[in-house]
């Protein structure tokens, strides 16, 4: 079973007890060097972290409403376009269907006439 393997500051491997307890007051020292986090300290520490996450949070929501507007113009867009074609196809048709009715109106009598002579 590989165990992991104490060190001392130089990187080297500790053999005896004496070395480690060396080592170990070494990290204390050097622990008991570091200033200590006052409660204050955790408090802003802990707020500018929370500050950052609804930063954070507001920014995803403002993306996220900028697509939805994007999705509902695009959609409002193709929807005109859709209606746009609708009313062109209408319109074509309706002049066609205009001009067939018309053609029949004229024709349809003169067949009555021929087949009556006939």
């Amino acid at each position: 079973m590989n165990m992991p393997v104490v060190q001392n500051s130089a990187g080297e491997p500790i053999d005896d007890d004496d070395d480690l307890l060396a080592a170990v007051d070494n990290a204390l020292s050097a622990e008991a060097d570091k200033p200590k986090r006052s409660v204050r300290t955790m408090i802003s520490n802990a707020g500018n972290v929370l500050k950052r996450i609804v930063e954070q949070a507001r920014k995803k929501e403002a993306e996220l409403e900028a697509i939805k507007a994007t999705a509902t113009a695009d959609y409002e867009r193709i929807v005109a376009d859709a209606k746009a074609v609708r009313d062109k196809c209408h319109q074509d048709t309706d002049a066609d269907l205009f001009q067939i009715r018309t053609t029949l109106d004229v024709i349809d009598p003169a067949r009555a006439k021929l087949a009556e002579m006939a």
